[in-house]
């Protein structure tokens, strides 16, 4: 191919051909390295005799090892993608310097004229002889280096071992020892990671080297630490590090490249060893302090605790060295920019780049999705995937309120884009456009005013956006998009003269010199203005600034409040309006907590009623057409079968369900849509509780029954698993009080009706019925009264508050508390907590609970027994019935300890209430646990206001 013609364009080229130019002939006549240069106009050919050149043989053509690729056996734990190696900003070719280069040895300049020893005598009397000084300082250093090289010097402060150097070359050598560089009197150790000295006690002339070895000293540890940071700044950036490492990183990197760029441009004015050492003093604690904190960091395995790590140390350089605290607070805000930029995006104030962060990811940052365990009301466990807040990747200066808000924000945020893909808070380029600042730290009070200031801006805008409506955002939206016309037609459909008009203009602007803006950034221009000058600055001595422990507050608290507070209110507004939230309260009302009359009243004569037609299957039998229900308290077999519990409740909740009034209007055929599709369905029992329902007499006979409630997906927040559960556990407790009111009942009729063959009754019997019927009428009124009723009512007027503040347009954004949908799930918990205390339903109360429950079977064993006397049947095997007189003797004994047990919760108080969260907007301290009244009394009245157990005991 190289012989052929090179003007045949159809000719395919050897692309594996080595260049002509790297392969040149051996001649001694060769044209590149000859001195003899010919005329330009006759080249001669030839080729330069080197050899065949081979990127893997020869250095010349290698990459350098810092080029080299990197082989990661470690995975990033942030999540970072792998990209462009950085490089370093300063020179990392710290080689050695050439002190006797041709401007040590060229004399041909004018001679400095030597200088000469003036005095005020010599001045007024010209012609005075000058006398022989009379201190050794005073006769210059060529008399004080021949003193220290007397052996008769007394105290041993002779010097005659040590060899003189010239002093300009010294000082340079320590010049270049401070930037890390070697030289003839300095060279660096591999093995000792230091740099040590050529020549042992050498000094220059009029210093001696016992004074020599302080500074010399301290430019050697300026060397070490700069050799030590300049090979950390290379190793992190080759090695696939977190966001922060390579924050901190870089922030070193700046510090060698500006100390490198200033020492550099004040190496000429250096004239003596004070002038030097007043330059290496600044940066030998600087670069000493950056050293130990790029150790402590190394320690760090995480870009939270580099963030903790940099947080403590400017706080304790708060009242220390003024240069290195305002140092700190910019590394500071620097290594914080990749945590602060995540948080802006996961609580929307800035769009997400390339794939947002979904559940199907492993998560980010504080953020992190995992499978939380969940028990349904049912009983059984489930996984399913969550965002959950990870406090320890949470850095420690943040607040626990400030980042409890942060995530709720962004969590709810997300609920918000799911369900409600059009509101005008998912539509990112709204919220870019309201102009939102951005989460960075101020140190000062004037910062954190206009830092305010600015936010309160930004949440008036975009809440004055949402306010228009989805139609008029839209719009403005769209407008705000076209007003860029730069994108235009440019070419089709103009003249020919435009058109070369518009190619001229292109070239011009094409041939103009790149405009090349090299601006410095905040730490370069603190350390060009402040490293070499040690005097406090005026801002920063009558600038006052916060504590360090409130830094964090009022430099991240307004942005996340306003967010919080915009997000929060749209999605409540959601839950109240498009989710009907208050119509799934009222049902869990009516039904879970046996509000609901109707439902009461149906339900109890559909389990215990023994008039209603059986809906058991019998052989033979064909099952009526009228009421069926279960017949508890009429039958042996026990429990029923799933077709008999369909047929006997079968329409209950329906037929009973009492619609809100907006919810009225979309009533079909005289029924209206259930919310959660709720309906009765049997609840998952270990064995043991299995064994308790196959009596049809015990208490446990009907703790197979339960209500399956599913809530939609917008009210998951509200409704979560644990609010079902204990939703689940009153309405357990409520069931059997339900039957307890009805064998009660069942009682009275048993004794006084005309229809009962109940004719010898005996006072224990009468005694036994009268009591039993008030302890459960006082019961049953204690706990749906007092227990239920009273808190509800206050968790309703709450909630409407709640509604009213939400649909208030005039008030300022501000400076309105809005509650967040886990403020509502935690409220909605404490009424919860309030009702299952006062119905005796927590851990700690079991004992009592279970004294209640041997009450219970004791008047259900009684109510058996009256049962079958008023039939006429009789007991069934007398011999193994109790009596009427024992188990009322037992009933009393019980009623007695009850009551007793009763009377020590009196003197416990009332139920502690779990703290209310702190609220960012109101600037509120977080509550403590307070407890609440003492509602125990209110039933002991019930059960014995006139003392009657009490006269029992006595």
């Amino acid at each position: 191919m190289a012989d052929e013609d090179p003007a045949d364009v159809f000719a395919f080229p050897d692309f594996n051909q080595s260049s002509k130019w790297l392969t040149l002939s051996s001649e001694s006549n060769s044209q590149f390295f000859n001195t003899n240069f010919q005329d330009p106009s006759h080249p001669i050919e030839g080729h330069i005799g080197i050899e065949p050149t081979d990127a893997v043989t020869n250095e010349f053509f290698k990459l350098p090892d810092s080029l080299l690729p990197v082989e990661f056996n470690e995975a990033d734990e942030t999540g970072h993608q792998v990209g462009s190696v950085p490089e370093p900003l300063h020179d990392v070719n710290l080689e050695d310097i050439d002190l006797f280069d041709e401007s040590w040895l060229q004399d041909n300049g004018p001679k400095a004229a030597e200088a000469e020893f003036k005095t005020w005598d010599a001045f007024l009397v010209p012609d005075i002889p000058l006398l022989p000084p009379l201190f050794i300082t005073e006769a210059g250093p060529g008399t004080y280096d021949a003193a220290l090289k007397s052996a008769e010097i007394p105290l041993g402060a002779g010097d005659t071992k040590t060899d003189v150097v010239q002093t300009n070359p010294y000082l340079a050598a320590l010049l270049a020892l401070a930037f890390g560089r070697g030289s003839v009197f300095f060279a660096w150790d591999e093995k000792k990671a230091s740099f040590v000295p050529r020549l042992d006690g050498m000094r220059i002339s009029g210093y001696s080297s016992e004074v020599l070895q302080s500074f010399q000293k301290h430019c050697l540890e300026c060397g070490n630490s700069t050799r030590f940071l300049s090979a950390y700044v290379q190793a992190t950036y080759q090695t696939q590090s977190g966001a922060a490492r390579i924050a901190l990183t870089r922030a070193v990197d700046v510090i060698l490249f500006a100390i490198q760029e200033l020492l550099g441009n004040r190496s000429r004015e250096v004239r003596s060893l004070l002038q030097l050492q007043s330059f290496v003093q600044p940066i030998r604690s600087l670069l000493a302090y950056s050293k130990s904190l790029v150790v402590k960091a190394s320690k760090a395995k995480s870009d939270e605790q580099i963030l903790s790590l940099v947080f403590r140390e400017a706080q304790a350089l708060e009242h220390s060295n003024a240069l290195l605290s305002e140092l700190m607070r910019e590394i500071l805000s620097r290594v914080s920019e990749p945590w602060a930029q995540f948080a802006e995006k996961w609580i929307g104030v800035q769009p997400e780049e390339g794939i947002p962060l979904t559940k199907k990811e492993p998560g980010n940052s504080f953020v992190k999705v995992e499978k939380v365990a969940i028990v349904d009301d049912s009983g059984s466990a489930g996984e399913e995937l969550e965002f959950v807040l990870d406090e320890d990747r949470m850095p420690e200066f943040v607040p626990v309120e400030v980042a409890s808000a942060m995530f709720e924000t962004g969590k709810t945020l997300r609920l918000l884009r799911t369900h409600h893909p059009e509101h005008p808070l998912c539509q990112v380029g709204l919220v870019v456009s309201s102009k939102p600042p951005t989460l960075r730290w101020h140190f000062n009070w004037k910062s954190i005013g206009k830092s305010q200031g600015d936010v309160k801006s930004y949440e008036r805008r975009l809440f004055g956006s949402i306010q228009q409506g989805p139609t008029e955002v839209r719009a403005t939206y769209s407008a705000t998009e076209t007003l860029d016309e730069g994108y235009g037609l440019q070419f089709y459909g103009q003249g020919e003269a435009q058109l070369e008009g518009r190619l001229l203009a292109s070239i011009t602007a094409l041939n103009q010199l790149p405009t090349i803006t090299t601006e410095k950034d905040n730490l370069s221009k603190l350390l060009e203005a402040r490293l070499f000058d040690g005097s406090i600055t005026e801002n920063a001595i009558s600038d006052l600034s916060p504590h360090w422990s409130s830094i964090p507050y009022h430099s991240f608290g307004p942005l996340v409040a306003a967010q919080a507070r915009l997000i929060n209110r749209e999605y409540m507004k959601l839950l109240f309006t498009a989710h009907q939230l208050k119509d799934h309260l009222s049902l869990q009302r009516q039904f879970h907590l046996l509000g609901n009359g109707m439902f009461c009243s149906r339900l109890s004569h559909a389990l215990f009623d023994p008039d209603l037609d059986t809906a058991e299957r019998q052989a033979g039998v064909a099952l009526s057409g009228g009421v069926m229900g279960l017949r508890l308290s009429g039958r042996d077999t026990w429990p029923p079968a799933s077709s008999e519990l369909r047929l006997a409740l079968m329409g209950v909740i329906a037929e009973s369900f009492l619609p809100s009034a907006t919810e009225g209007t979309r009533q079909v055929e005289g029924k209206a849509d259930l919310p959660g599709d709720i309906s009765f369905a049997v609840r998952d029992l270990s064995p043991e509780e299995i064994n308790k329902c196959l009596d049809p007499g015990s208490l446990e006979a009907l703790d197979f029954l339960r209500l399956s409630y599913k809530p939609p997906s917008p009210l998951s927040p509200v409704f979560t698993p644990v609010i079902l559960l204990k939703y689940d556990k009153i309405f357990r407790l409520l069931l059997r009080v339900l039957r307890m009111l009805y064998a009660t009942e069942q009682l009275f009729q048993d004794t006084v009706a005309r229809t009962s063959h109940w004719h010898n009754i005996d006072n224990a019997s009468v005694r036994f019925r009268f009591e039993a019927q008030h302890f459960v009428s006082s019961i049953t009124t204690y706990f749906f009264e007092t227990g239920i009723e009273a808190p509800w009512k206050r968790f309703e007027k709450w909630l409407d508050d709640v509604q009213i503040d939400l649909m208030k347009v005039e008030l300022e954004p501000d400076k309105a508390r809005i509650i967040s949908p886990e403020e509502l799930r935690e409220e909605q918990e404490r009424m919860l907590d309030k009702i299952m205390h006062t119905l005796l339903l927590r851990k700690r109360q079991q004992p009592i609970m279970k004294l209640l429950e041997d009450i219970f079977t004791l008047i259900l064993k009684f109510s058996k027994i009256a049962r079958s006397e008023a039939s006429g049947r009789g007991p069934s095997s007398k011999g193994t019935q109790p009596s009427y007189k024992s188990l009322y003797d037992a009933f009393r004994k019980k009623v007695d300890v009850f009551i007793t047990v009763c009377r020590g919760l009196l003197e416990k108080g009332g139920h502690t209430v779990k703290p209310v969260r702190f609220d960012l907007a109101d600037d509120e301290k977080r509550s403590e646990s307070v407890k609440e009244e003492n509602t125990i009394d209110k039933l002991l009245i019930k059960l014995e206001m006139s003392g009657y157990y009490g006269h029992s005991r006595s």
